[in-house]
């Protein structure tokens, strides 16, 4: 019982520190993305303005676009990456949370306090 013990601690500090250490990476990636993403949006703000003065062509517009739409898509794969990694942290922190719990009786309703 003590080695069974003794390897749910170790495989539960193990679980803790990988989800932390994968929160702080994906944070780090979700900064560096949103600046990918405001560079893109100036650099087709800034084709569209050189655009609409007869200084490019349209195709200058669409080729910012082009890089634009994937920096954003990119972007919000890593906000979801980075937000269920953190349910896993809560969850391997010890959750707090049960399916039997008052507040979730499914997707979209919760139940008042009385009726637990």
């Amino acid at each position: 019982a003590k080695l069974q013990y003794e390897q749910s601690v170790t495989s539960a500090f193990a679980e803790v520190s990988s989800a932390l250490v994968a929160h702080e990476k994906l944070g780090e990636a979700e900064r560096l993305q949103v600046k990918t993403v405001a560079a893109d949006e100036s650099a087709v703000r800034l084709s569209n303005e050189r655009y609409l003065a007869g200084l490019a062509s349209y195709l200058d517009v669409l080729q910012a676009q082009q890089q634009l739409y994937p920096a954003e898509q990119l972007l919000a794969l890593t906000r979801f990456t980075r937000l269920a990694n953190f349910v896993s942290l809560y969850k391997a922190l010890g959750g707090g949370w049960q399916v039997s719990d008052w507040s979730w009786s499914g997707p979209g309703t919760v139940t008042p306090a009385s009726t637990k």
